[in-house]
């Protein structure tokens, strides 16, 4: 295809390019038929060779006109340019025919001109189609010189340039036809085979130009796919760096939390001991205060204070046990028995600063049976999902995400499903959904693994995943699990 819009072009220009050279040709001919009536007195019908003249004028001015206004087209038509180049070689061949005519006939000096239209023939046309074009250019000459020397048609002398008129003399007649033949025969083969050598170099440089312009732009984007996955690999590098520092940090936060919680557990049992005192003293001295709070007050809240205390503790504690384990994701074993539930409730507390604005239901089967695989991977699974559902529904005033578990295949799979009602997925997006570093969420740093490590671990348990989504009806991920085999 891009050959033949080529071909297109380059015959549409070179069609423009005949029609400047018989603007010079018309005025060649003019001074020539000045110079020749005029400086060297040679007799010849003026009047019908400037008849012609004006007809060659007429179609090449016609022909100009058309050829701007097809110089607006964006693809030329390769049919009409050729058609166009076949009307005006046989119009350019008829007149050159009817002026070879008015002058002399096979006397003329100029019936060479003849291998100018073969050499433009080549220039625009197949070879086949030039031959042809040769050969009814021949055939012209032929019938002029034939058609004078049995006085069918008369002959015009040119009077002045010869002494004796040789348009009867049969063996120059034929000496001239045969020299026109294979001059004419010659010219058009060698022009057809330059031209052709040239149309063949000109087509195999276009194919290595495309093929480079292929391969160019192959390699800018694998360039870019390298350039993106390196960034990603980077970005994947940090957050194995990170969960290594969160690690680090939970396990030092760990201590100071054991202890405070350790220390409370003494504190409360003081705080019980020290009240019987504290009433005592009390009833003797209506105004105590302590901490700077009236005692009535201070007994009632000292205890509510010393719980909320020791839930937070405990609060902290659970988070960092959580983060802890998060951290060591890969060194999840796959032969522990893992409660579903549990995943589900150390996942939700992870995330619990990424859910806390949005309305987070939960619905769990109880009772349901262990499976066989890592609790850690499996919280994995679930941080993952969850955090792709707080995103999803971000900004929504209705925004919700619903955990359930089930079991279901006569007790041998438990279904765990995550939805939101966040604008859905798009067919094209959902296919890719697994793919490795392939993400929506470019412009938040998203590196597009956290899917791609989702499938694979469900995937290492003998799971599978379904996702229902359309666009604007939210998506819901089920991850289907098999049970412990002794839990079944």
């Amino acid at each position: 295809m891009p050959d033949r819009t080529l071909r297109e072009e380059e015959l549409l220009v070179r069609v423009g390019w005949i029609v400047k050279v018989r603007w010079l040709f018309l005025a060649v001919l003019a001074v020539t038929i000045v110079i020749g009536r005029y400086v060297f007195e040679i007799r010849f019908p003026v009047g019908k060779v400037l008849l012609v003249w004006a007809v060659i004028l007429l179609y090449n001015v016609g022909f100009d006109l058309y050829y701007r206004f097809r110089k607006g087209e964006s693809v030329p038509d390769l049919t009409v340019s050729r058609i166009e180049g076949y009307l005006q070689i046989g119009m350019d061949l008829l007149a050159l025919t009817f002026l070879i005519h008015f002058t002399g006939g096979g006397e003329n000096p100029f019936i060479y001109f003849y291998l100018f239209h073969a050499i433009l023939a080549s220039m625009l046309l197949p070879r086949s189609e030039v031959w042809l074009l040769g050969f009814v250019a021949y055939c012209m000459f032929l019938s002029v010189v034939a058609l004078e020397y049995l006085e069918v048609i008369p002959h015009y002398p040119l009077e002045g340039l010869f002494i004796h008129s040789r348009h009867g003399n049969l063996l120059f007649l034929s000496a001239v036809s045969l020299g026109l033949l294979i001059t004419l025969v010659t010219t058009i083969y060698l022009s057809c085979t330059i031209v052709n050598s040239l149309r063949l170099r000109e087509k195999n440089l276009l194919l290595t130009r495309n093929m480079l312009e292929k391969k160019s732009g192959e390699l800018a984007e694998a360039n870019a796919k390298l350039f993106e996955r390196q960034k990603q690999l980077v970005q994947a590098e940090k957050l194995a760096s990170m969960g290594q520092l969160v690690s680090g940090i939970a396990h030092e936060i760990n201590n100071p939390i054991q202890f405070i919680q350790g220390n409370m557990q003494i504190l409360r049992e003081a705080i019980r001991d020290i009240l019987p005192v504290l009433d005592e003293k009390e009833g003797k001295d209506r105004g105590l205060k302590i901490a700077r709070l009236p005692y009535p007050f201070f007994r009632e809240q000292v205890q509510v204070l010393l719980k909320d205390m020791a839930d937070g503790a405990g609060r902290i504690g659970n988070i960092v046990r959580d983060l802890k384990t998060f951290a060591r994701r890969d060194e999840g074993r796959l032969d522990e028995k893992v409660d579903v539930n549990r995943v589900v409730e150390a996942a939700t507390r992870l995330v619990h600063n990424k859910v806390k604005r949005y309305r987070v239901e939960q619905s769990l089967a109880e009772g349901l049976p262990a499976l066989k695989g890592s609790l850690i991977q499996l919280e994995q699974v679930v941080v993952n999902t969850l955090i792709n559902a707080a995103e999803a529904v971000d900004d929504r005033p209705d925004a919700c995400i619903r955990i359930t578990t089930r079991l279901e295949n006569d007790g041998r799979q438990v279904r765990l499903s995550i939805s939101d009602n966040g604008p859905g997925m798009t067919d094209e997006v959902k296919d890719r959904l697994f793919d490795p570093f392939f993400t929506t969420k470019q412009r938040i740093g998203g590196t597009g693994l956290g899917m791609s490590i989702t499938y694979g671990i469900i995937k290492e348990h003998g799971g599978s995943i379904e996702v229902d989504t359309l666009p604007g009806q939210g998506t819901t991920f089920h991850y289907i699990l098999p049970v412990a085999r002794s839990a079944s």
